[in-house]
């Protein structure tokens, strides 16, 4: 995650410094070494290490890089690339002594440190406790010690300088991401790709859209965010007042309100496998009269949808199915009826069809529990699906923490809370969740928050994050 502190940068370095050198090169040391971010000038005591940030450069490979949404333009959105240079400068002096043994001894020990870990990630640690703060989340810190000549090294040392240069090290320290503006719109997944002829004056669907609805971890601000999502990914919500971005899709296009009448078809793959004698059912129009709980509102460039978790369908011979709108991939497409004749004393109609447009319907997580005694952390999901369902394939919901995927043991070996580490337990009793046992720790000294990704027959949650406080 990009950071906006580059101090934050500073502070990891040094924290590694102190920690390696005081827990693993030299104890004794313990409570006496100053690593700080000062200049050298500002630097000079005993049992002083200075690691000071002189230059800043925009690292080139990232600097034509896109930014996520959809945003024209998004440099802002884009976040910028940096390549920090430091100075490594070991000090050991009094008022009345200077003391190249233990000047030079501090220097080997720096050098070491950095030779020894040349990546910061979030799994270092010293003693349980992370070197990068957790606003860098998933980020990595790469340590390179650079070339410099004897004679470049001097002439870092200004002209105003009225002593020998100081024995120092020169790093780079890569790639560190400035934060960017939040984009407004959500990149579109490529769910179909083709050229299409369609009739003159006929219905034309170009895209689905939606609004994805999330907030922030508090540590950041904790406001909520809504980015528009094309193709559109609906988060079913049945709660008393569920916000107005949830329940609905938008079907844009064109001539979506000619014709004597028109209608949404929908379809669903969970559907057209469904056994005898409910199923298979190929597609399902969106009848009203049928579904009280849905809506549609026809204009001439666009449909609004309105979801429901249940969609009932009339069999041939009027025998009503309720299909469950599981979360997932779907297509809709519009027919409309130009004409009716009566020929023969029946009924005839000519209808025409629009081509189809895919979206994607969204698993709800409602938020998480504290940790319980023994560490396990329950994720609420939304009474809109039951997850387990018979109609889910067994490994049907995935789920990746801190980038970390997470698995669901077999059915034999599956017991609540779960047994193992990065394992997780999903019930619907007596309410829906996700229960895990974490890779990371639940008690922590200063606020956390880690990203959840749950993907529920391919479609995607909402942005989550489980959030931890001291």
């Amino acid at each position: 995650m990009p950071v906006q502190n580059l101090f934050k940068v500073t502070k990891a370095l040094t924290d590694l410094l102190a920690q390696n050198i005081t827990t693993n090169i030299d104890t004794s040391l313990a409570g006496v070494l100053k690593v700080t971010g000062s200049p050298p000038e500002k630097a000079e005591a005993a049992n002083t290490l200075s690691l000071y940030l002189y230059h800043i450069a925009e690292n080139p490979y990232y600097k034509n890089a896109l930014g996520p949404g959809n945003d024209v333009p998004n440099v802002a959105k884009t976040p910028m690339a940096l390549s920090l240079f430091y100075i490594l400068t070991a000090n050991h002096e009094t008022e009345t002594t200077f003391d190249a043994e233990e000047q030079q001894k501090l220097m080997g020990y720096a050098l070491k440190t950095f030779h020894d870990f040349p990546v910061i990630t979030k799994r270092t640690r010293f003693n349980g406790t992370p070197i990068l703060d957790t606003e860098f989340d998933n980020d990595t810190i790469q340590i390179l010690l650079r070339p410099v000549t004897p004679e470049e090294a001097l002439s870092f040392w200004n002209s105003e300088e009225q002593r020998t240069a100081r024995l120092s090290a020169y790093y780079e320290v890569r790639v560190i991401m400035l934060e960017p503006e939040p984009p407004r719109t959500m990149p579109g997944i490529v769910l179909n790709l083709g050229a299409f002829v369609f009739q003159l004056g006929s219905p034309q669907l170009e895209q689905s859209q939606s609004q994805v609805r999330f907030k922030i971890p508090e540590r950041n601000g904790g406001n909520i965010q809504e980015l528009e999502a094309t193709p559109a990914q609906v988060t079913l919500d049945t709660s008393a007042t569920p916000p107005d971005a949830h329940n609905r899709l938008l079907l844009i296009g064109s001539n979506l309100t000619r014709g004597r009448s028109r209608s949404v078809f929908l379809k669903n793959s969970i559907w057209a496998e469904l056994p005898a004698p409910d199923g298979p059912i190929r597609e399902t129009v969106v009848d009203l009269s049928q579904n009280p709980d849905w809506d549609l509102e026809f204009r001439t460039d666009r449909i609004t949808v309105k979801l429901a978790p249940v969609l009932r369908h009339l069999k041939p011979d009027l025998t009503p199915v309720d299909l469950p709108v599981l979360p997932g991939f779907y297509s809709a497409f519009v027919r409309t009826v130009v004409d009716e004749q009566i020929i023969s004393n029946e009924l005839k109609r000519i209808s025409v069809s629009s081509n189809e447009v895919s979206f994607a319907v969204s698993p709800r997580i409602e938020g998480h529990d504290a940790p319980d005694i023994a560490g396990n952390i329950q994720i609420n999901l939304g009474p809109e699906f039951d997850p387990l369902d018979a109609n889910l394939a067994d490994d049907a919901i995935q789920l990746v923490i801190d980038g970390e995927v997470y698995t669901r043991p077999p059915p034999a070996d599956r017991v609540d809370p779960p047994a193992n580490v990065q394992e997780f337990f999903v019930t619907n009793t007596p309410s829906n969740l996700i229960r895990i046992n974490p890779h990371f720790p639940v008690t922590v000294t200063q606020s956390e928050a880690h990203p959840v990704l749950l993907t529920v027959n391919g479609a995607a949650s909402a942005p989550f994050w489980i959030e931890l406080n001291p």
